[in-house]
């Protein structure tokens, strides 16, 4: 029989290939009358794959016993509905938890066993007797023994939901504790405490006073521990039952509850579930956070997929996510697809009970203000062939897992907005693995680095990449610290050299350097902006000439950094790439609200424009791929789009969407 893996960004069964596009389908809770249509609907859009939960505390008719056959309710019998897939030629995801959420009660685990958290003994018996019951009915779908399942899921968005259960989790605190320390001592040391037991160790939930940062991120390390511990015994327990197909898990979108590159070392295939507003169009920070969601998932992962890819959404939430039409399904897949993302399995694709806006309804009908959108999505998709397109960019920001988790990084958020502001498209710099080093790297993060990870970026550098920080509060061996910090706050104004550039600014603060170990970067004080207090214009003239030194340019090793005493803007950070030597392979104009990426293949690339104004723009994107273009095609009309000098084309970009071109 097959072997089935995860490959080259897809997944094989034997020599057959697919990309991972799917759409979420529980059949248990459809009338079964309807899966065909429904099944039907799923081809009609295109798609090959479906996914599924399986419900425990629905197939569990009594304590331990289990109806997969429909002998009282035709919905649980799992195998016709798994026939009916395979008899359509489909691949399925199956996802059994134990826990599935699914806004279903109590999370689709018997209520009996609500009082115990995942990691519990108790819980972990009963479970062991549902993972089995399933294993037994699902072994002979499995793709390796010709049946359709090709991915499995162990839990589900594991979380120790500390909020419920952190009295009875404290013992594992505990254990965590003594595992990080090995004695008391160096526990008291750590965290500037007097405990004569680990015992007495209490959990710091929230990062404050200050005094009790080292603990609590002891409390965010622990709550990633806990979920990678809950995917480590799920995956395990699976492959003893004879799972031999990938194990996948999947996260949350942020990185509080769970560290996404640990969890995927615990399976064999991990992602972020993604579920923006209707709003994020209209909130840069919202869209360049989904941006920089798939940005991370490409760090780590052997197929940087969704597992739950928002479509629709549940009642309840609705309310704070917002009327989801089909331009937002627009803007999500190109905006993913545009950072690298290649797959996801839209959630959910048929509605169900409490779910509104999914393109197929509960009786295998086609929504018709939804489902053309998604089908010309796939259409898109298969075109495009994500895992097919390397991704061009010279440029790569830091990323800090613990950081995030302790929601410690807003110094560094100042510096991915000025790349997300520019339209520079970058990679992330994993400082906990080093992975996704690029030629020029910034920079995006606190004062909370280790010494394992200040010494990834020395050997960066010194192997010949290109560091850029700003202000640096920390990272001292690499940046020299300032003689003394002045401002240049608006209306204050800079003018810095860089080369033959000039950028012009204001910043709060400015780091000032009295010598420099290399090249020094310099600003003069230029006029102002207008003042806002009349009679003030005279006052705030007087430093204009000024010259001061804000930074500088330094060898190291093979590589070089460069420090800057300013606060990061658009204009600085494009100004940087030209002046280093380094390309932008794409970029728009700045303030435009288009952003973009180009990717290599075949012979040719293939340019990803995302528009998130109101109205409709004809975006020139200036490109720098290596060679001059002779040719370019709209993808998503067909239509010839119009080239100057051989490295620029303008894209006609719908408002609130996106589209994709084609270039030779």
């Amino acid at each position: 029989m097959p072997a089935v893996r995860v490959a080259e960004r897809r997944v094989w069964v034997g020599q057959e290939s697919r990309a991972l596009l799917s759409g979420e389908v529980h059949y248990w809770r459809l009338d079964a009358s309807a899966w065909p249509a429904v099944l039907e609907r799923v081809r009609d859009l295109g798609l090959d794959i479906v996914s599924t939960y399986v419900c425990w505390n629905f197939h569990e008719v009594a304590s331990g016993e289990f109806d997969f056959a429909g002998g009282r309710d035709a919905r649980r019998h799992l195998g016709a509905f798994l026939r009916l897939a395979a008899d359509r030629g489909m691949w399925v995801l199956l996802r059994p938890g134990p826990y599935i959420y699914a806004e279903w009660p109590n999370s689709g685990i018997p209520e009996r066993l609500v009082k115990y958290h995942r990691l519990h003994p108790e819980f972990v018996r009963e479970a062991k007797t549902w993972m089995a019951a399933v294993v037994d009915l699902a072994r002979p779908f499995l793709a390796t023994s010709g049946g359709p399942i090709v991915l499995w899921q162990a839990d589900n968005e594991a979380d120790p939901w500390l909020d419920v259960y952190g009295t009875q989790v404290r013992d594992l605190f505990e254990a965590f504790l003594r595992q990080r320390y090995t004695d008391v001592a160096t526990l008291n040391a750590a965290w500037a405490a007097s405990c004569a037991d680990f015992s007495e160790a209490c959990p710091v939930m929230a990062p404050v006073p200050q005094r009790f940062i080292p603990r609590y991120l002891d409390f965010c390390r622990f709550r990633h521990w806990y979920a990678r511990q809950v995917v480590h015994w799920t995956t395990d327990e699976y492959r003893r039952l004879g799972v031999d197909v990938p194990i996948y898990a999947n996260t949350y979108t942020g990185m509080a509850v769970q560290d996404w590159r640990a969890i995927d070392a615990a399976c064999d295939l991990a992602g972020p579930d993604v579920y923006p507003t209707a709003r994020i169009a209209d909130d840069p920070e919202e869209h360049r956070a989904l941006l920089d969601t798939v940005r991370y998932t490409r760090t780590f992962a052997s197929l940087p997929f969704s597992p739950e890819f928002e479509s629709g959404i549940w009642h309840g939430w609705h309310t704070r996510v917002g009327a989801l039409p089909a331009d937002q399904y627009d803007l999500t897949a190109l905006s993913t697809l545009q950072a690298g993302l290649c797959g996801w399995n839209w959630y959910m694709l048929a509605a169900r009970d409490s779910w509104y806006m999914s393109p197929i309804t509960e009786l295998g009908r086609l929504r018709p203000e939804l489902a053309p959108t998604f089908a010309e999505l796939v259409r898109l998709f298969r075109e495009l062939d994500p895992p097919s397109l390397q991704k061009l960019t010279d440029t790569a920001a830091t990323f800090n897992v613990l950081e995030r988790a302790a929601h410690l990084d807003d110094v560094g958020r100042d510096v991915l907005r000025a790349l997300y502001a520019a339209d520079v498209d970058y990679e992330f710099f994993d400082l906990d693995s080093g992975s996704m080093g690029r030629p020029l790297l910034f920079y995006a993060g606190g004062t909370l680095v280790s010494t394992e990870q200040r010494q990834r970026l020395v050997d960066y550098v010194s192997g010949g990449g290109c560091l850029v920080v700003f202000q640096p509060g920390a990272l001292f061996e690499l940046a020299r610290e300032p003689t003394g910090v002045t401002t240049a706050a608006a209306p204050q104004r800079l003018r810095l050299a860089l080369g033959s550039a000039r950028v012009e600014l204001s910043s709060p603060a400015v780091f000032v350097y009295a010598d420099s170990p290399g090249e020094p970067i310099i600003a003069e004080r230029i006029a102002p902006l207008p003042p806002t207090q009349e009679g003030g214009l005279a006052h705030v003239q007087l430093p204009v000439g000024e010259r001061l030194t804000v930074g500088y340019l330094a060898a190291h090793g093979t590589g070089r950094v460069v420090v800057l005493g300013v606060s990061p803007t658009p204009e600085l950070v494009t100004a940087l790439h030209a002046w280093l030597g380094v390309p932008i392979a794409s970029q728009s104009g700045i303030g435009t609200r288009v952003q973009s990426a180009v990717f290599r293949r075949g012979d040719g690339h293939v340019a990803i424009v995302t528009n998130t104004a109101d109205h409709v723009q004809d975006a020139v994107l200036r490109l720098d791929v290596g060679a001059p273009l002779r040719t370019a095609c709209d993808l998503r009309t067909g239509q010839e789009t119009p080239i100057a000098d051989g490295s620029s084309v303008v894209v006609h970009v719908p408002p609130r969407s996106g589209t994709a071109v084609r270039l030779l």
